[in-house]
């Protein structure tokens, strides 16, 4: 490894003048202005007082994006500042926010009808003119920060910045948003056992992956379908084909029960750490496919983690060799059927939930 060499003084003092001189070339100043202002300011995407530049003409939000950030600004979540350059003629060109600009146009002036929606889902399939008055006053009411740069900022450097924010900034993913959202003792819970020794042991993944809170899902994948399983309601009550409403509906419903009975939780607890303990003990590679495979498909882990705990329900004293387990699910096509393909399809979760389970319950 080649020996690093620290910079001189007149290294650092080049760094520093080449510091003073890009810092000049952006300057910025801070306003605010409600949801009506942008839209009335914004008629369409290239002639408009505010306008999109052309490196951005090709983007596009679908409806869904549209109507989750229609429903963030109606329940009042944080919103991004919004980056503009003021023109020399005094217009503003949108260097970072256009989707966000476009989606407010779009439900104001009633060409968007909410849909897909987890936070308030009684909102899809409203309009603008479907709300109420007064919601719509508080709505267009509502205001956004945003940064203008000043017209000194040279084209090279809004593109870059663009670029930049767009490359760099991250969007939550659904299980930070449920912890966001939902706190409570189950919400707790996942996080404890989503960072207990032996489960991390048990799921291999990437520092990104990690980051991004994989090991949390997870653990509330396996909570939720365990749940859904022998549900009053029916198996997976309300699933229709889409995990993210579901698991978002159980974490909420779990958490007021837990509030109701704590003692919920120390059971939860224990059936998390027999199912895993079990797994380790029936499974040639746990929840991985193979020994020295280093992810844990989602899918798989379903399968492998709620089918292992719904045996464990009927039969406690479950004791089967390695190899047993590992022939049963290789005469049943397991590999094939725990598959991303079509993955979120009830019945394909039910069936290898429930091929697993009846593998291990099997004399």
């Amino acid at each position: 490894m080649a020996k690093k060499v620290k910079p001189n003084a007149e290294a650092i003092a080049n760094a520093e003048d080449a510091i003073v001189l890009v810092s000049r070339q952006v300057k910025f100043t801070v306003t605010e202005y409600p949801i009506s202002v942008y839209v009335e300011r914004f008629e369409n995407d290239d002639t408009g007082r505010f306008f999109v530049p052309e490196y951005q003409r090709n983007l596009a939000w679908h409806p869904r994006q549209q109507s989750e950030f229609i429903e963030s600004l109606l329940v009042g979540l944080p919103i991004p500042f919004l980056f503009f350059y003021q023109t020399t003629d005094g217009r503003m060109e949108i260097v970072d926010g256009s989707q966000r600009m476009r989606a407010m146009r779009a439900f104001l002036k009633d060409n968007l009808r909410l849909s897909d929606l987890v936070l308030v889902p009684e909102l899809n399939g409203f309009s603008f003119n479907d709300l109420p008055q007064d919601r719509r006053n508080k709505l267009e009411d509502v205001t956004i920060r945003t940064i203008v740069l000043d017209p000194s900022t040279d084209a090279a450097t809004r593109a870059e910045m663009f670029a930049r924010i767009n490359k760099s900034g991250t969007v939550a993913n659904e299980a930070e948003i449920r912890r966001g959202s939902l706190p409570g003792p189950v919400t707790d819970l996942i996080r404890q056992l989503a960072e207990d020794a032996q489960f991390e042991a048990a799921t291999p993944m990437s520092q990104k992956i990690i980051d991004q809170r994989e090991r949390e899902e997870l653990v509330t994948r396996f909570f939720a379908y365990l749940d859904g399983w022998d549900h009053p309601d029916g198996r997976f009550p309300n699933y229709r084909d889409r995990p993210k409403k579901y698991l978002y509906d159980y974490l909420k419903r779990a958490n007021d029960q837990a509030l109701d009975n704590p003692a919920i939780i120390d059971e939860m607890r224990a059936e998390f750490h027999r199912m895993l303990f079990k797994v380790n003990d029936l499974f040639s590679f746990g929840f991985r496919k193979t020994s020295n495979a280093n992810t844990v498909p989602r899918v798989r882990f379903e399968a492998i983690s709620t089918g292992t705990a719904l045996a464990l329900r009927e039969n406690p004293a479950i004791e089967h060799s390695q190899e047993v387990v590992a022939q049963r699910m290789l005469d049943r096509s397991f590999d094939k059927i725990v598959v991303s393909d079509g993955a979120n399809v009830r019945s394909k979760l039910e069936g290898r939930i429930d091929l697993v389970r009846s593998i291990l319950v099997e004399p």
